[in-house]
Formats: C-alpha cells, sequence, structure tokens
C-alpha cells in the first residue's frame, strides 16, 4: 500500500484559488476534512488541464456506468486562510474508483531530478469534482485577457503584440 504523505480519503473541501492580482496572481489548490487541510502552490494552466480532465472523465463515467453527476450548488469553494502552501505540484492525476463511487487525486510535489517527491492523495465525490472543475475554469478565465493575434496575456497598460508580424500594434482591451 502507497504511503501518501497528506491523504484525505474522504476529502471534504476541494478548491482552487488565487492571491494577487491578474498578471501575478499566485495559484494554490487546496484539500481536507474538517479542520485539517492542505495547500500546495501550482501553475495556472494546470488547473485548467485538471478542470477539463475531470469534466472529461466525469462524461466517461456517465458514458460506461450511467451515472450522471448532477451539480450541487452548496459545496463551498472558498480557499480556507491561512494559505500556506507546503510545496510546489509537479504532476497531478485523477481516476475513478467505481466500487466506492468517488474519484481519486493524486497529487505528486515538484521536485529536483534523483528526489523523492512528496505524494498526496485527495477522494473526492463526482458532484464535488464537478463543482471543482466548473470552478477551476472560472478562476483560469478570471485572469487578463488574451490577445487574439498572438495568444499572449494583455496586461493593464496594454499590450505590445509580437503576432502584429513587426508592426507593433497597440492592442487595449
Amino acid at each position: 500500500m502507497p504511503v501518501f504523505d497528506y491523504d484525505f480519503d474522504p476529502a471534504d473541501h476541494l478548491t482552487t484559488g488565487t492571491i494577487g492580482p491578474p498578471g501575478h496572481r499566485t495559484f494554490y489548490l487546496q484539500a481536507g476534512r474538517g479542520v485539517e487541510y492542505v495547500s500546495m502552490v501550482c501553475e495556472k494552466e494546470q488547473m485548467r488541464a485538471l478542470g477539463e480532465a475531470l469534466l472529461s472523465l466525469l462524461d466517461q463515467i456517465a458514458d460506461a456506468f450511467q451515472r450522471e453527476t448532477l451539480p450541487d450548488p452548496d459545496i463551498d469553494m472558498e480557499l480556507i486562510e491561512p494559505v500556506i502552501p507546503v510545496w510546489r505540484i509537479g504532476q497531478m492525476g485523477a481516476g475513478y474508483d467505481d466500487v466506492r463511487d468517488m474519484i481519486i487525486l493524486l497529487v505528486q510535489e515538484l521536485v529536483e531530478e534523483g528526489e523523492e517527491p512528496a505524494v498526496a492523495r485527495f477522494t473526492i465525490t463526482r458532484e464535488q469534482a464537478r463543482a471543482f472543475a466548473y470552478h477551476a475554469l472560472r478562476v483560469v478565465e478570471a485572469g487578463r485577457p488574451i490577445c487574439p493575434f498572438c495568444g499572449e496575456p494583455i496586461d493593464p497598460e496594454g499590450h505590445s503584440c509580437f503576432g502584429s508580424n513587426g508592426h507593433s500594434r497597440q492592442y487595449m482591451q
């Protein structure tokens, strides 16, 4: 049986959130049960990928097991203060335990090559997974708008667009 540095099986809290202004936000993944919880630093694209992967997994579960996941508006998606990260996330994975009807998230610490990463397991309901996925995608989209020409973020003061082929087009949102 694997040993997890953090093991919330089941977790009654799973969320993501940011601290800081757009362009300088730090993303966090937070999970826990009762008064125990853990926070980890993650990348914006990791949250986008996890949100999309969970929605895809829920669709696969619905198709394979005829288990539709309804939204639960009562799930609290706020970060619990204080947010003190234990480590930065390197890898994440999600799976489904069909016997228990639970989603399992495995989160691994980002470490230097040759070091042994810390690992966390968070087991959540399908309803928690759906709420988390939609919340994660909303949090990601709440940042700086994306330039339609080059795909880079637009700062509040403007944006020098490299997609303008050297014509230094300024794009303001």
